[in-house]
């Protein structure tokens, strides 16, 4: 009876932190760019931040600020990232933002938020509308769309997330944009593009009382190591690594103290760092994604009174939640004999 108890306990302190920090949105590599995905979440896992992936249905039916204190966009194609998010999603993306929340976009995901998109001369209306100002690019004098190169970039060291940065950072531009806000608008830009005429290449300005990043390069690829777990622009070099930059940069978009990462602080290895726990909230089924490496023992869900609803030895990627009824519930997988707990909503 005391060990039932000690667990509902622990189901309920997991529930009542009540979110994760950041949503990551993908949509199977359609239009959202796997690999951006996959580095950022690896990104995160470095810095021992939580995370789950959200989709466009879920954007739609799910009240994001309940569950997210932020929401990432990666790069790809922003046209397919406004077919598939309606109108009630743009307002639950725009309603976490401007709630205490947060939005950051890596170049199509930047795009998305901006009023309007000029690309290759054709101008481009998107509804999210957290930025009052135009996207332009793809810029030719970096890279000639569809290449890739990496851009130098000069840091504002005025700004307060450069504050750990060195004056120049190397990233890889790939296809990105430059920010060019309304008279009206006001903004902090981060960093500018050394060969393109000093444009804006990072912006940060608030929404409501929320924070907003637009990142028109790829601080999340790390171009000479593996530790992004993704093979982009391998034979390039990023003289470093911008992912300091990213954490101070995640720490402003939480609302945490601004900080650089140091030895003791850095988490050098995770557990969860190559799974994948989606569509959460689920439907009808549930996928479970790994790293070839690791080994998935036993998958058992939890209700919230600590009852186990399911308890199996996964076959294959997707559990089977037809039978489920909606509500919260605790999923606890073990791999290589440590368990990763996470929340599972469930809404048909």
């Amino acid at each position: 009876m005391k060990n039932i108890l000690l667990f509902i306990f622990l189901i309920q302190s997991l529930f009542a932190q009540g979110e994760y920090d950041f949503a990551i949105y993908h949509d199977g590599d359609v239009g959202a760019w796997e690999d951006g995905v996959i580095a950022f979440e690896h990104f995160l896992d470095w810095k021992g931040l939580t995370h789950n992936r959200v989709t466009a249905q879920d954007i739609n039916t799910i009240v994001l600020k309940d569950f997210y204190s932020a929401i990432y966009f990666p790069g790809g194609d922003a046209d397919y990232y406004n077919a598939d998010i309606n109108s009630t999603g743009i307002l639950h993306i725009q309603d976490l933002v401007a709630d205490n929340g947060a939005y950051i976009g890596m170049c199509a995901g930047a795009e998305f938020a901006c009023d309007k998109l000029i690309w290759q001369g054709f101008i481009i209306d998107y509804p999210l509308d957290l930025f009052q100002g135009v996207a332009i690019g793809p810029i030719d004098e970096l890279a000639v769309w569809p290449d890739y190169t990496m851009a130098t970039l000069s840091m504002n060291l005025e700004d307060e997330i450069n504050q750990f940065e060195p004056e120049n950072e190397d990233m890889l531009y790939w296809g990105g944009t430059f920010f060019s806000p309304y008279p009206s608008t006001n903004i902090d830009t981060i960093a500018t593009f050394d060969g393109f005429y000093n444009k804006p290449a990072i912006i940060k300005f608030n929404y409501g009382n929320g924070r907003v990043l637009l990142i028109s390069p790829h601080p999340e690829i790390e171009e000479d190591s593996d530790r992004d777990g993704v093979n982009v622009a391998e034979e390039l070099d990023d003289n470093g690594s911008d992912w300091n930059f990213l954490w101070t940069a995640t720490d402003w978009l939480l609302g945490n103290p601004l900080s650089e990462p140091n030895p003791s602080s850095v988490q050098t290895q995770s557990t969860s760092s190559n799974i994948a726990i989606y569509p959460n909230p689920a439907k009808n089924f549930l996928n479970i994604s790994i790293s070839d490496k690791q080994k998935i023992e036993k998958l058992t869900i939890y209700n919230l009174i600590g009852q186990i609803i399911l308890d199996t030895k996964l076959i294959n990627n997707t559990i089977d939640l037809i039978d489920f009824p909606n509500g919260m519930y605790l999923l606890e997988v073990e791999i290589n004999s440590k368990k990763i707990r996470r929340k599972l909503l469930i809404i048909k």
